[in-house]
């Protein structure tokens, strides 16, 4: 489950590769590999030797020796050294640094920032493996050349795992079908205290599978979709003369007519005050 407060908030510094690698190790049986986090890169953990056991979600998966963990973008993970201990590697990467003007970066690599595209969490695909470590290889015998090398293996990598390693792969249109009455929901009641985790609940979602789902659909996560639409409903009412703006903030259901101006000049670049006073100079019909 994705937790706000679980985010990784040290910046990591890629080089030219945009891709960081990094060699680790913890001898000792079953201790923390790292704590349970996420962030919006993709990470890829090789288990040289022992084993890793790999947290991912609210799932539990032991990766052996000889495979790779695959850990997509906004997944919640944490890890633990096996019963003799794990030596790794971990391949990171953002794959919007990858993105580039053909249609395959539409059609493969935005879905998978979109959260549209899911992977298994292990796999040993010898093909698979045989590119990380060409891309570990590159890494450990760098030249000048090694980071336009790593960048095109990455390229690889990326395609033999949408070819073999998909767990589903679902388009827009089919995603947003059963999420009609959610949206039907929020449109009758946004003026309401409700928060991503209420709406999960009461259509029967884990609330981070209807997180990353809701945003795969819109774009946005269901709060910023919820203070959206109550911020163009207040616009409507200040169109309209209504230039009370504790009035307008608690019509559109937000507490604070502070917090209310604050997020309508972040959103519309002007403060609803300032919005009021132009409309009304430019003859707005009260």
């Amino acid at each position: 489950m994705k937790i706000d407060g679980k985010k990784e908030l040290t910046p990591v510094v890629f080089g030219d590769s945009a891709v960081k690698i990094l060699h680790l190790s913890v001898p000792e049986k079953n201790r923390l590999c790292y704590n349970a986090h996420w962030h919006e890169r993709m990470e890829l953990s090789f288990v040289r030797s022992g084993s890793m056991r790999l947290i991912l979600e609210d799932k539990e998966y032991v990766i052996p020796c000889g495979s790779l963990g695959i850990i997509p973008p906004e997944k919640t993970h944490a890890a633990f050294s096996g019963d003799n201990g794990v030596e790794y590697y971990t391949i990171m990467f953002h794959v919007t640094s990858f993105y580039n003007s053909c249609f395959a970066t539409e059609k493969h690599l935005k879905p998978i920032v979109n959260l549209r595209n899911d992977f298994i969490p292990m796999t040993n695909d010898a093909e698979i493996i045989h590119t990380v470590s060409s891309i570990i290889k590159e890494q450990l015998d760098a030249d000048e050349y090694s980071s336009l090398t790593i960048i095109g293996r990455i390229y690889i990598l990326l395609g033999l795992l949408c070819r073999k390693c998909l767990s589903f792969e679902t388009p827009l249109e089919c995603q947003s079908e059963d999420f009609t009455i959610i949206f039907d929901y929020i449109a009758n009641h946004y003026r309401n205290k409700i928060s991503s985790a209420e709406i999960s609940a009461k259509f029967g979602y884990c609330e981070a599978y209807f997180c990353r789902r809701f945003k795969a659909i819109t774009g946005l996560t269901p709060m910023n979709y919820i203070n959206i639409l109550r911020l163009e409903k207040a616009k409507s009412l200040l169109m309209n003369g209504n230039t009370k703006i504790s009035f307008v903030s608690a019509k559109c259901g937000f507490n604070s007519a502070s917090y209310f101006s604050k997020l309508y000049k972040k959103h519309f670049g002007i403060a609803p005050k300032d919005y009021c006073v132009s409309n009304h100079s430019n003859g707005v019909k009260n």
